[in-house]
């Protein structure tokens, strides 16, 4: 008796591979819906993190008090001068260059890292102011400081100063007495001048 082969195809048998080919050209679609929501998580993630880092780790004590306790901070010596050229220390006057060293330094003795300002008014002369912060320089070295007061928006800018009157020197606005003077003219264009 001889066997016969079955038609049918074996489970184990190998069948060809086949690919589906479609021809159709599929749109290429970038979502960014998930990508805002990954991006959302990383910054929470940074910004956690950051202010994780920055606060400092210290433990929360009840410090005791003392009445004996003085605040750790910069002393700051008030040297002021005014229009008239007169020298304050602490709003007392000072009358001698020597009085006005002597003070500087026995402030510089107790306090060797205070802060000495000069509170000059604006019309105090630009010498007299200089030469205050050369003195206060020579005792106090680098802690010295020139006091400002912050300006309003208001404020007008002259950019061009005047000469004081009686002075014999003329001033920049009037260049010549005739009125029909072509500088005369562009003068008043120029800032400061009215």
């Amino acid at each position: 008796m001889t066997k016969k082969k079955d038609s049918a195809p074996s489970p184990m048998a190998v069948r060809p591979l086949r690919l589906r080919m479609d021809s159709s050209p599929e749109e290429v679609r970038v979502e960014i819906v998930p990508l805002i929501d990954v991006i959302f998580c990383i910054l929470t993630f940074f910004i956690l993190a950051a202010v994780t880092l920055s606060r400092q780790q210290a433990l929360s004590v009840d410090l005791p008090k003392a009445s004996t306790a003085k605040a750790q901070g910069r002393e700051i010596l008030m040297v002021s001068l005014n229009e008239f050229g007169q020298l304050y220390v602490e709003q007392e006057p000072v009358v001698t260059q020597e009085q006005f060293k002597k003070k500087l330094q026995a402030y510089r003795q107790t306090n060797p890292y205070g802060l000495m300002a000069l509170y000059a008014a604006k019309e105090a002369s630009y010498n007299e102011v200089v030469q205050v912060l050369d003195v206060l320089r020579q005792v106090g070295g680098d802690r010295v400081a020139l006091a400002t007061l912050p300006g309003s928006s208001g404020q007008s800018i002259d950019f061009i100063p005047s000469l004081p009157s009686g002075t014999g020197v003329p001033k920049f606005n009037s260049p010549g007495n005739n009125s029909s003077d072509a500088l005369n003219d562009i003068l008043k264009f120029l800032p400061g001048n009215k």
